[in-house]
């Protein structure tokens, strides 16, 4: 008989089932009461020298013993009522010798099976500084640490189950969308593009990469049991740090401006704090997530100080985030519905440790390093604590603390961990020395605080679309027959296609047999035997059928009296939505406005405190150098002082011995110019002169002013002599004229003479005149206009006298007139031009006067005398005065 081929029977994909509004009620329900407490681990650092003293001891593998310090100093035994050592229990102490591969086995592989499974999960490292925290997170050349093995394990847990790259794209707000396969084909060949212009982004060679990153991504773990492996992976990873309470992206690409920007953190809408704007760069494999991890580790800030040369000065926190979403009917594509994504996180956390100024010796910027990671330390243990409260609280009277996540970023990113849900791990580490025994106290009470604090438990992803498990697994084992069959030369195997929909068995195929066969009757009781077992198959699955049926109406109708209900409740929880909904966009608004103000306040008052420093230093050392020069300035002061009197004494002894010298000369000049003014007014008033003489006499009368006559002229002779004139110290006789010697008029008038000669001049009869252009000739000065009117600048005056043979000698005297302060004039003599007539032939019947006379004259003066009496006509000023009187 020949058998009859069965049709597979294809059933339709089932909708995703959603739970009645009363199972997911009961279910969060339970789910808020599941609660577990925080993981906390301990870890010792070994001992950097054999001469150290340890201030702990490890007792078991959960305790660990504190010695007080007192009793470490001492060598001998503790005296009775001393007090005691302190035990701490932790979920497990990991000694000294204990390797990387433990703590990453007892510590992180749970948190990365959570990864997997969709649940968030939080691992940091807590201690003072020096004491192992980076070495256990990060590790080094030789011995990896938690984050390279997270990640070993991860991609080798997914290796075949990534999807292509792009397919998952970050929407910047903490999520995640499907693209089709077009646009990340497109999305691709864009990054190839970029690539090859700007060289690559992580080097163009996988050969040129850190040699610390492929001895980092070495092969030792194994991977993780229980993947789904109907869903298709993506890794993506962000690397951020916390430096003075401000969040920087490590991944950011800076541009043309070289410094990091501050970013803010924001709240998504599932409730989850997110850093805005971070770079989320998809990873394939291990060597590429540790390329990026190393290049934002050359941007974090690292430091030296007394306690540890290469110390972290900001909090870092590198995030591994699995996005996951199952695949269509045939298990090639992912489903495009954002809805079915499901996105895991595990953040690794390593915190700078505490740190004493006082044993540190930071000064400066590390000293304002230190102030910040203490202050953001202590702010999480205050969260920390008030939690701890609120929970033990619980069901008591009194409202709950509020918890104050904000005070710091770092509490403030991870709020969603401790108010949500998810798995919290610690290491606390610790350094044995006894120098650090205060420090490793206050790390033991906050270890021994977060033990008590519990978090709500992970909900597990429930994934109920229908679809068959394992089509993935079968799809690919079908493509692989039908290759092998087409290798073959089957050509019928390109037309199968593989109904990967649930199928339901009524038992094993019919046996074969024949009719003419002599065992017909015992076939046909075997025929039978499997006809009834077919029918009582199908009996039981219609029995079965109609129970589940039965169950499933009941459930149907459950389920639409609860949607009866929730459609009211859904109405009314709109509008509340709505507003509540409104009011939070407000909110956040009004969130983001202040907190970029308060960026920017911080800002400006760091740059304040800067300059107020600045100019305090400043201040200061201006005060220091005005001090100083107050000092030297009193110094010089009285110096000179000093100086000062000794000189003035000195000076003032040898000025008033000049003074009695300089006396003593004038007085002898005084008594030698009465004397010639006596002899001029002897030799001008004599009326006994000879006619020659008496030219003179006139001439000199001319210039003489009458003394009785009221209000007339006046004229006086001076004397001038230069070097008496120059000396300072000079005593001026009173009623010496004021004149500028050096007084010289303009020459472009012209020179205007004033010619002054006797009333009878006696005739020369000479061919050679006396010339002068522009002149006025006058007898007698009676009116000082005569002299200082007019223009005049040039005086002439003519006198003739006998010379010693008898014969007439003319003699002109040439002078400047010079405007006097007192209103008059003064003539200074500067020239004598003499015209004199001599017979070839000499006359006996002249008598000859005698050497030392003149007739009616008086004596005449000596050769030196001469001299002085050419200098006293040469210098005769000639003065008016408005007075009634005339001066004596």
């Amino acid at each position: 008989m020949k058998q009859i081929p069965r049709t597979p029977m294809r059933i339709p994909k089932t909708p995703r089932a959603q739970p009645p509004a009363s199972v997911a009620e009961n279910r969060r329900d339970v789910l808020e009461k599941a609660q577990d407490p925080v993981n906390v681990f301990c870890r010792v650092r070994p001992l950097q020298s054999e001469a150290d003293l340890t201030s702990l001891r490890v007792k078991n593998a959960t305790t660990i013993c504190l010695n007080p310090q007192d009793q470490l100093m001492q060598h001998h035994k503790p005296q009775p009522g001393a007090q005691r050592e302190i035990q701490y229990i932790f979920k497990h102490v990991f000694q000294s010798d204990a390797t990387q591969r433990e703590v990453f086995a007892a510590v992180a592989q749970p948190l990365v099976e959570n990864l997997i499974r969709g649940r968030n999960s939080l691992l940091f490292t807590y201690g003072v500084t020096g004491s192992g925290k980076t070495y256990t997170m990060t590790g080094n050349l030789r011995h990896r640490g938690i984050m390279p093995r997270c990640l070993d394990v991860l991609f080798r847990t997914i290796s075949d189950y990534q999807a292509k790259k792009f397919v998952f794209k970050p929407d910047k707000l903490n999520g995640f969308e499907v693209l089709s396969e077009e646009d990340a084909l497109l999305e691709r060949q864009q990054e190839m593009n970029r690539r090859f212009a700007a060289g690559g982004r992580f080097g163009r060679k996988r050969k040129d990469s850190d040699p610390e990153i492929a001895s980092q991504a070495s092969v030792d773990p194994s991977p993780i049991a229980g993947l789904d492996e109907d869903n298709m992976y993506s890794v993506f990873v962000t690397y951020i740090e916390i430096y003075n309470n401000s969040v920087y992206d490590l991944l950011e690409v800076s541009g043309i401006q070289k410094t990091l920007q501050s970013k803010i953190i924001r709240e998504d809408a599932k409730r989850h704090m997110f850093v805005h704007g971070v770079t989320e760069v998809e990873v394939k494999t291990v060597e590429e997530a540790l390329e990026v991890f190393q290049m934002g580790q050359k941007r974090k800030r690292m430091g030296h100080t007394v306690l540890n040369a290469e110390s972290s000065r900001s909090h870092s926190v590198f995030n591994i985030r699995l996005v996951q979403a199952p695949t269509d009917n045939q298990g090639e594509n992912v489903i495009q519905d954002r809805q079915t994504i499901t996105v895991s996180q595990l953040s690794l956390v390593d915190l700078a440790g505490s740190e004493r100024s006082s044993r540190t010796k930071n000064t400066g910027v590390r000293l304002r390093e230190a102030g910040n990671i203490n202050n953001s330390l202590m702010t999480l243990r205050t969260c920390l604590e008030y939690l701890r409260e609120n929970q033990q609280m619980g069901n008591a009277m009194g409202a709950p603390k509020k918890i104050p996540y904000r005070d710091s970023k770092i509490t403030h990113m991870f709020k969603n961990y401790f108010d949500g849900e998810g798995q919290v791990s610690m290491i606390v580490c610790i350094n044995p020395r006894i120098e650090d025994y205060d420090e490793n106290m206050q790390v033991m009470k906050f270890a021994e605080l977060t033990q008590e604090v519990q978090v709500a438990r992970a909900t597990p992803i429930i994934t109920g679309l229908g679809l068959t498990p394992g089509r993935r697994r079968a799809n690919k084992l079908f493509k692989i027959a039908t290759n092998n069959l087409a290798e073959l030369g089957i050509s019928e195997a390109k037309e199968l296609h593989v109904d990967l929909g649930l199928v339901y068995s009524l038992g094993p195929d019919f046996p074969s047999y024949q009719m003419n066969s002599p065992e017909t009757e015992i076939k046909i009781q075997e025929l039978m035997f499997y006809l009834e077992q077919r029918i009582e198959k199908r009996r039981q699955l219609r029995d079965s059928l109609k129970i589940k049926s039965d169950n499933f109406r009941q459930i149907l109708m459950r389920m639409e009296q609860d949607n009866l209900q929730l459609r009211t409740e859904v109405a009314s929880s709109k509008v509340v939505y709505k507003q509540e909904r409104e009011r939070s966009a407000a909110l956040e608004n009004k969130v983001r406005i202040h907190e970029s103000s308060i960026d920017v306040l911080n800002n400006t008052l760091s740059k304040r405190e800067r300059q107020i420093e600045e100019l305090t230093y400043k201040l200061n050392e201006k005060e220091n150098l005005l001090t100083q020069k107050e000092q030297e300035k009193e110094k010089q002061k009285k110096k000179f002082s000093s100086k000062l009197a000794v000189e003035s004494d000195k000076k003032k002894r040898e000025f008033e011995q000049k003074l009695r010298e300089q006396r003593v000369k004038l007085q002898e000049r005084m008594r030698i110019k009465d004397e010639k003014l006596r002899l001029v007014s002897n030799i001008l008033q004599a009326d006994d002169v000879p006619p020659s003489s008496l030219i003179r006499s006139q001439s000199s009368e001319d210039l003489l002013s009458d003394k009785n006559r009221e209000g007339a002229f006046t004229a006086r002779t001076e004397t001038c002599v230069p070097t008496t004139r120059m000396d300072i110290y000079a005593t001026p006789r009173h009623g010496a004229v004021a004149a500028n010697q050096r007084h010289r008029r303009s020459r472009s008038a012209g020179e205007k003479w004033l010619e002054h000669r006797s009333a009878k001049p006696i005739p020369l009869g000479t061919i050679m005149q006396p010339f002068l252009k522009n002149r006025k000739s006058v007898t007698k000065l009676t009116d000082l206009k005569e002299l200082t009117g007019n223009g005049t600048t040039k005086y002439c005056l003519v006198s003739q006298e006998a010379d010693t043979d008898g014969d007439v000698e003319t003699k002109l005297y040439k002078g400047n007139v010079i405007p006097t302060c007192g209103g008059g004039a003064q003539v200074v003599f500067n020239d004598v031009e003499c015209l004199k007539q001599k017979s070839p032939t000499h006359s006996p019947t002249r008598k000859r006067l005698s050497t030392g006379t003149l007739s009616g004259l008086g004596p005449l003066p000596s050769t030196g005398a001469s001299v002085q009496d050419v200098a006293m006509r040469c210098n005769l000023g000639i003065e008016g005065h408005s007075s009634k009187k005339s001066k004596p």
